[in-house]
């Protein structure tokens, strides 16, 4: 806080947004590697929110005042200062955004003597003086103070919408060099290669998805992690087939609806195991509890599904926390198909966004071109934050029965 200090005159604006646009391109280097390659979008969007300057706005509309109390007024008396007995009042200005723009000298400015006052956190105080005051005099310095005011954040403001693209494409720059650096080193890294072969076209079951090569890879190389992960094409192929069925049950919804989520379940399970072989075993995804599918590898999962009936936030929160709460790798591999048998499932789906992005271990989201048939989020596990969980969100929109 500045007591009774000079306005606009403690340094230049424009060095102080570019110090905030270098702190932002610094801080990319920072973001964990799962969340760059995941969503670059989200993390520039993160970042930008985090360093913007927010614009100053006064609200003059709702000032208030001290009582007129005595006051000693400073007047110039040739070249020495003197002190004579006088009145005075405060007049306390609400204001939001950032207090540096209050402080340092934008681009514009006046050559005349800058203002002065004291900043507080959400108000601006300003001293009204003179040996006799008056409501004409009292209104009169407080409208020559509006207009400093509103004339130099003006310019301050203004400053601040020219520096923000800047602010968005160093950042964008930033994150795009880096997620290029990190697929390369993740192309390069993918030397142990522990093959999914598909099964016989004999024993495929027919689905409305693309059949590709899949695989579980080892993690990106660094200090202590080996850890192996489920190829991406082969979780983008499994997840397209989970949702293939899941836009089947749409169609058929009575017989959703008898086979419920352990129903549901078993059937994923057939349908995944028919299509994928495992090197040493056939059936490669399996269940533990009521709902859930596993993929696993050694002692850990690879892959986590589960499948749950919407019974509102909370019920949708503890699915989450379930399917966090398994032992995973580095960079596990999810997905939560949800059971929407109720009206409105728009506005269901948004809700269950909401949770999702309210959770203690959400980290980001991707952007979705059909957000009503998935949505894809970066989570952490619940037992290492260092460990990555990216989870499909697939909302099954069954029929209420008439």
């Amino acid at each position: 806080m500045i007591d009774d200090g000079e306005l606009f005159a403690d340094g230049d604006l424009s060095r102080y947004l570019q110090a905030k646009l270098d702190r932002a391109v610094e801080a990319v280097a920072q973001i964990p590697e799962e969340e760059i390659r995941f969503s670059p979008e989200s993390v520039t969007d993160r970042l930008i929110d985090e360093y913007k300057v927010t614009l100053v706005e006064f609200d003059f509309e709702s000032i208030t005042r001290t009582p007129v109390s005595e006051k000693m007024i400073k007047w110039q008396n040739g070249y020495t200062a003197d002190h004579q007995a006088g009145q005075g009042l405060s007049v306390i200005v609400p204001y939001v955004g950032d207090p540096a723009l209050l402080r340092l000298q934008a681009t514009t400015y006046k050559r005349s003597a800058s203002p002065k006052a004291t900043i507080r956190e959400d108000a601006l105080v300003f001293w009204v003086t003179g040996h006799r005051l008056t409501q004409e005099s009292v209104m009169a310095q407080i409208d020559a103070m509006r207009k400093e005011l509103t004339d130099r954040v003006g310019w301050a403001n203004r400053d601040v919408l020219g520096w923000e693209p800047q602010l968005r494409m160093a950042v964008a720059k930033a994150v795009g060099q880096r997620k290029d650096i990190l697929d390369h080193a993740a192309e390069l890294s993918a030397v142990l290669d522990i093959p999914l072969a598909q099964s016989p076209k004999s024993q495929q079951i027919n689905v409305p998805v693309r059949r590709k090569k899949i695989r579980i890879e080892p993690a990106p190389p660094s200090p202590g992690n080996d850890d192996p992960r489920l190829a991406e094409d082969m979780y983008q192929d499994v997840v397209r087939t989970i949702s293939g069925m899941s836009r089947a049950a749409e169609r058929l919804p009575k017989t959703a609806r008898r086979l419920g989520e352990e129903g549901f379940r078993d059937l994923l399970l057939f349908v995944l195991n028919a299509n994928y072989e495992g090197a040493v075993r056939g059936e490669v995804f399996n269940c533990m509890g009521k709902t859930d599918i596993l993929l696993g590898w050694k002692d850990r999962n690879v892959f986590i599904g589960e499948c749950k009936i919407w019974g509102g936030q909370k019920k949708l929160i503890e699915a989450i926390d379930q399917l966090l709460g398994y032992t995973a790798w580095r960079d596990t591999k999810a997905a939560l198909i949800v059971f929407i048998q109720m009206e409105k499932p728009a506005e269901i789906i948004e809700k269950a966004d909401a949770a999702i992005r309210e959770h203690s271990l959400f980290r980001s989201a991707a952007r979705s071109n059909e957000p009503e048939l998935r949505r894809d989020y970066l989570m952490t596990s619940k037992h290492d934050p260092q460990r990555y969980i990216k989870m499909a969100f697939l909302p099954v929109v069954i029929q209420v029965a008439g």
